[in-house]
């Protein structure tokens, strides 16, 4: 556990044992915290007293809670007790051990120490962690794919102590992956670890999937040792990056544009009553936006604000997730995506009572409302002809970024539009979000 017993004010003064009161305790005992000087200035030996006191505070609590002639202690009481710990130490200069005496005084069974605290498994471990990035507010999607890498971790290495990994556990985890076959939960999803090692002539994870996995192993030791579980990553630098110069080609081009959002548009939404296919995919292009921030729209999210109408992406409700926080934005709409008509599709939809503006679309699990569209989109491609490893509906945001970037937008502007973090305390704190007139003015519809 992080060492927040051991407390040093100043260079030259003795280091002090800090105890923080466990919650359920702090009514009774009427504080949060006290502190006692170690009278001691070398913080190794400062350490290990503070240990020492911090294991007998444990068993002090213990007692409270399990004896009720215990309940009268005071914090003030449980100092005078461990002063008369720290004197008897002091004049035994013995290696620090349990005092039976002070077991007896508050009439202790159980014992915690720092050493039964470390000694928490991977899958526990994993556990903690998912459920630290679900409290603060990590988007399902990330906290599945955190979730997959982790039990990908625990077949290839079993569900270890955390502390007892070594670095042959973190070579072994990265040359298993690396001989992985490529979409296993659909070709294979019975095969263990090793009967998958066993095929022959199976396309391979690509690099970036083993360097994902890797990555989402070693965030979650490094985590482990901000928690003090550990003490050393082994998963760390034991994949080699690739100095491979692989060109894939994201954006579509001026042609291929063209062919996607014009008549073969319609024919594929509108005129197979499917008009989220249709919505979606223009507010998308003239938006830059994510496609399940557009997904997951309420009706209410499309408002009209000093006479300019604006989509909200926001996660204001239950139901939807925002990937960054700098991802909460007003985006105004682009004049063509009104002079095709969508206010009218959302007065429609406004009028048969629906609370989300595309109710066709239903949320998964996993990847959020966006699914069906996103697997119909490159069917869609294909039938064009232009499906290509690295075009995706995802490539709408990067051409509008590069639109806007070859026309010299100011760069907070398109920050803004698109919904990334300025990484600039000037711009993130005191600079505030644009007018909407400005970001529809200077940058919208330059797009």
């Amino acid at each position: 556990m992080p060492c927040t017993y051991l407390v040093h004010r100043k260079s030259g003064y003795s280091f002090l044992f800090r105890s923080i009161i466990p919650t359920d305790l702090q009514p009774q005992l009427g504080r949060r915290q006290f502190q006692l000087s170690l009278k001691c200035g070398i913080r190794h030996q400062a350490k290990f007293l503070a240990l020492h006191l911090y294991n007998l505070t444990q068993q002090i609590y213990a007692s409270i809670r399990q004896n009720p002639a215990k309940k009268q202690l005071t914090p003030e009481q449980i100092k005078e007790m461990l002063k008369l710990e720290l004197g008897n130490t002091y004049r035994s200069n013995q290696a620090i051990t349990a005092n039976q005496k002070l077991v007896e005084m508050a009439d202790i069974t159980t014992s915690t120490t720092e050493e039964a605290n470390n000694k928490i498994s991977l899958a526990e471990l994993s556990q903690r962690y998912l459920q630290a990035k679900n409290e603060a507010g990590y988007p399902s999607k990330t906290i599945k794919g955190y979730s997959d890498s982790h039990r990908l971790m625990l077949e290839v290495i079993g569900n270890r102590v955390v502390d007892s990994l070594t670095h042959e556990d973190g070579r072994k985890l990265v040359e298993t992956i690396k001989k992985l076959p490529a979409n296993r939960s659909k070709s294979y999803p019975k095969l263990t670890i090793e009967q998958l090692l066993q095929l022959k002539g199976v396309k391979l994870l690509s690099f970036k999937t083993t360097l994902k996995h890797v990555e989402r192993a070693s965030s979650l030791i490094n985590w482990a040792i901000k928690q003090g579980y550990t003490q050393q990553n082994v998963f760390r630098g034991k994949l080699e990056p690739s100095r491979k110069a692989e060109v894939v080609e994201k954006h579509f081009t001026h042609q291929e544009l063209k062919l996607i959002l014009e008549h073969q548009l319609k024919e594929e939404s509108l005129l197979q009553n499917k008009p989220d296919r249709y919505w979606v995919t223009l507010l998308s292009a003239y938006s830059g936006a994510r496609l399940n921030e557009i997904c997951q729209l309420n009706v209410s999210d499309i408002q009209q604000a000093d006479g300019i109408w604006l989509m909200n992406l926001t996660n204001n409700t239950e139901d939807k997730n925002i990937k960054t926080p700098a991802g909460n934005r007003t985006v105004p709409l682009h004049p063509k995506i009104l002079q095709l008509g969508f206010l009218d599709y959302v007065e429609m939809i406004k009028n048969e009572k629906q609370r989300k503006l595309f109710p066709q679309l239903k949320k998964m699990e996993s990847t959020g409302f966006g699914t069906r569209i996103s697997h119909w989109f490159a069917r869609y491609l294909t039938k064009l002809g232009i499906k290509k490893k690295g075009k995706n509906f995802h490539s709408f945001r990067h051409i509008v970024v590069n639109k806007l970037t070859c026309q010299k937008v100011y760069e907070p502007f398109i920050k803004e539009l698109i919904g990334h973090a300025h990484r600039s305390l000037t711009m993130d704190v005191y600079a505030g979000k644009k007018p909407v007139d400005v970001l529809l003015n200077e940058c919208v519809i330059m797009i």
